[in-house]
């Protein structure tokens, strides 16, 4: 006859078989966290003698802290100063081999993550001076992942792309192609991607022409993480975002729900700070497969 104790001791070894056999569906399952940070001109080519000083730096490094990605698609950064913000031992540096600014794309990858630098996509400088998009190949719990970080031609944030009067919207424009080819050959292979950066334009605007031709769903729908969101940077400064993390389908269905974040400042003065910290807050997903 069975007492108390070896009742209670069967009772939880059955609990544990039957939570054991439950715990494969996400036993192999991996996240990571991506996101993308715009950091005014952490560079050497200062052109407005921003003058940051030490504790800057520090403030952006305890941002970093606070923001916790894996990868962090980066622009406006150069190598020697980025490392201030992402320190060498926590994270590994790659940055787009454009040589004729120090105004790059790029990534902070924590250690551990596993990555391949890919080749830059050099086909969106369609002119002198606009900028490579840096892409690394992400190895998530065996599944790759191709991710880009951009940033597009500014100065055309909602006007018409069919018929450009303006010249930064004719850069645009020009961009347009190229980027969709990127997105294309990964749809037509089949292969999982983030594009994210400073697309500097609003395309949450009905009837955007960028993200009417990017995600134009052939051969494949696409996705805007942040789709349909407003931004509280700087006190909801600004109405929309210019800060886009797109989705292909397979990526799209690993987006952990309500995981998309922004990441905002604590101060509050937007003039006195926005060269010190930067004017635009980072953004961030997470991703499970």
């Amino acid at each position: 006859m069975l007492n108390n104790k070896t009742v209670g001791y069967l009772t939880a070894s059955v609990l544990l078989v039957f939570l054991l056999k439950a715990i494969p569906v996400c036993a192999g399952a991996a996240e990571i966290k991506i996101a993308s940070w715009n950091i005014y001109w952490l560079t050497s080519e200062d052109p407005d003698h921003h003058g940051r000083k030490a504790n800057d730096y520090a403030r952006l490094a305890a941002y970093a802290n606070d923001l916790d990605a894996d990868v962090i698609a980066l622009q406006e950064v150069d190598t020697g100063f980025v490392r201030k913000v992402f320190p060498p031992q926590q994270y590994r540096i790659e940055l787009s081999h454009r040589r004729d600014t120090r105004q790059r794309t790029g990534f902070a990858i924590r250690r551990g993550i596993r990555y391949r630098r890919l080749p830059d996509y050099r086909e969106l400088s369609t002119k002198w001076g606009l900028r490579y998009g840096t892409v690394i190949e992400l190895d998530v719990g065996g599944r790759k992942i191709d991710v880009m970080s951009v940033h597009l031609k500014s100065g055309c944030f909602d006007r018409d792309l069919d018929r450009p009067i303006i010249e930064s919207c004719r850069e645009l424009k020009s961009q347009v192609r190229p980027l969709e080819s990127w997105i294309d050959r990964r749809l037509e292979r089949g292969r999982a991607f983030v594009l994210l950066g400073d697309f500097n334009r609003r395309m949450d605007r009905r009837g955007d022409d960028l993200w009417r031709f990017i995600a134009d769903g052939n051969p494949k729908p696409v996705y805007r993480v942040n789709a349909g969101k407003r931004p509280k940077c700087w006190g909801s400064r600004f109405p929309e975002f210019i800060d886009h993390i797109v989705v292909g389908p397979i990526a799209g269905k690993a987006v952990k729900p309500n995981s998309f974040e922004e990441l905002t400042y604590s101060e509050r003065n937007y003039f006195g700070w926005r060269k010190r910290l930067s004017d635009h807050c980072p953004i961030s997903v997470r991703l499970v497969f």
